[in-house]
């Protein structure tokens, strides 16, 4: 059984101040401090310069969150991995269902989150930035989210969608110049309210990251937006909506951006079917359904323990939006408690993580055209 720590912080005041306390943090993290920082002049400037510009116009606040945590650290913002992080896949399974079909008429999303312990700074933050919605959530490279809900009930988080985009051999380029994942989750938690608000900042700004985001709100609304290769499109669904529930895994469900696509991993196709499955043999869902699929062993259920190949659960979600809270195991369900959340200010501390490492079967990472 191998261990690793979660960390559980807050992050509250102007975006330079919040910038300055990850900094003091990090500087205390000497592993951690090595994932987050590139040589100097190691990206080129003329990119760096639209990053900026972009992130300015759809994520305003992370450039100067950026710059406290520079000046703290003693580089130079344009060191801050964040900027040029390469794309790596991450094998994630997603799920909601309308208050409608759950059987104590509350608005569930769940989702398990897999990749790889050493790739993740495995931090759990309340963030609170002048000006902005407070939100609880996943952070990844420091100033992006994986996950999160806000102060208004908005839940969000991703997979990936279809083949790797990124600057590394095997993947594809980009279909168009736009922000990574961690960024859209973090944007839409601070700065929307609901689902509707949510899609339309999706649809408007750049999004660069084959991405499928799950989203779900206090007003019992559900959607699903699939962006790959540029291509955008969406559901949203409503308490008085025909179909109460939505299901993503890591391929392309959505028929308006199918085309689009250009391999499945066979895995993708099978989790998506046992959710499915689960929805049509239950009228009703219950949360400790919904938490015994992320729970159980893949195949006949979502739980991968595959982490030195970057397919280990390392979180397990449940949001209620109707009551504001998220219920999480930091890493593998079969072997670490669940606790519960709201969004408010945590108590800051460090989580023991168990993770029982396994091997997958060849035929795992089987691949469909």
């Amino acid at each position: 059984m191998k261990k690793t720590k979660s960390y559980l912080k807050n992050f509250v005041g102007t975006s330079y101040e919040v910038g300055t306390k990850i900094g003091n943090w990090v500087l205390a993290q000497p592993n951690l401090l090595k994932k987050v920082i590139l040589p100097p002049k190691a990206y080129p400037q003329s990119k760096l310069t639209e990053i900026f510009n972009l992130l300015d116009q759809y994520s305003s606040g992370v450039n100067k969150e950026i710059k406290g945590f520079a000046d703290i650290i003693g580089i130079s913002k344009e060191q801050a991995v964040f900027y040029a992080m390469t794309y790596l896949e991450r094998g994630c399974s997603l799920m909601s269902a309308a208050s409608n079909k759950t059987d104590f008429g509350h608005t569930l999303m769940a989702r398990n989150y897999d990749f790889n312990d050493e790739m993740e700074e495995m931090c759990f933050a309340y963030t609170a930035i002048s000006g902005k919605y407070s939100h609880i959530g996943s952070t990844l490279n420091l100033f992006g989210r994986c996950d999160g809900m806000n102060e208004h009930g908005l839940a969000a988080c991703k997979a990936s969608n279809g083949l790797p985009v990124g600057n590394f051999e095997g993947g594809q380029k980009a279909g168009v110049t736009g922000f990574s994942f961690w960024v859209v989750i973090r944007s839409i938690l601070e700065n929307c309210k609901n689902v509707e608000e949510a899609i339309s900042w999706a649809m408007d700004a750049p999004i660069g990251y084959n991405i499928n985001l799950m989203l779900a709100d206090s007003s019992n609304n559900i959607a699903l937006l699939q962006c790959i290769n540029g291509h955008k499109a969406y559901r949203i669904l409503h308490k008085d909506s025909e179909q109460n529930f939505l299901i993503s895994t890591n391929h392309t469900v959505l028929q308006e951006v199918k085309p689009y696509e250009k391999m499945i991993i066979e895995n993708s196709v099978i989790r998506y079917k046992t959710i499915e499955k689960m929805f049509s043999e239950k009228e009703k869902v219950s949360a400790n359904d919904l938490k015994n699929i992320l729970s159980t062993s893949y195949p006949q259920g979502l739980c991968c323990h595959y982490y030195p190949e970057f397919f280990g659960t390392l979180r397990s979600m449940l949001f209620d939006t109707t009551d504001k809270k998220i219920e999480t195991t930091f890493g593998s369900p079969k072997a670490n408690d669940w606790k519960t959340f709201m969004v408010e200010k945590l108590q800051e501390e460090e989580v023991i993580v168990n993770l029982p490492c396994e091997k997958a079967e060849k035929d795992f990472y089987n691949i469909t055209y």
